[in-house]
């Protein structure tokens, strides 16, 4: 019986530590989205949005801790790897089209 209550008393500190961590993320991100729309930074507003995202699946997976549910765990890590991949796309589409990351190494290349 003792194994079963470690387990337990485990799976809840680790559900608690996910809740404290998804709640910083989730702030953090906040912070990054409103900056980014204030200073109409979209890259700023990407990543605001993958630390939402981040913390949203955190989330469910500590409710997965702590309900015990290996069903919300599995849908936690296909969440968040489909969103880190979207975000992901997004940030590589708005860094190559500014301007100046398709400069050359050779400042007078096009002139």
């Amino acid at each position: 019986m003792r194994g079963g209550r470690a387990q337990t008393a485990l799976m809840t500190a680790l559900g608690v530590l996910a809740v404290v961590i998804a709640a910083v993320l989730g702030w953090r991100g906040l912070h990054r989205m409103r900056r980014g729309l204030r200073e109409s930074a979209s890259l700023e507003l990407v990543r605001g949005i993958r630390a939402l995202v981040t913390a949203a699946a955190l989330a469910v997976a500590a409710l997965a801790l702590l309900t015990g549910e290996r069903g919300l765990l599995a849908f936690a890590a296909v969440f968040l790897a489909e969103e880190l991949y979207e975000t992901g796309v997004v940030a590589l589409v708005i860094r190559c089209s500014r301007p100046d990351s398709m400069s050359s190494r050779e400042p007078n290349a096009i002139m």
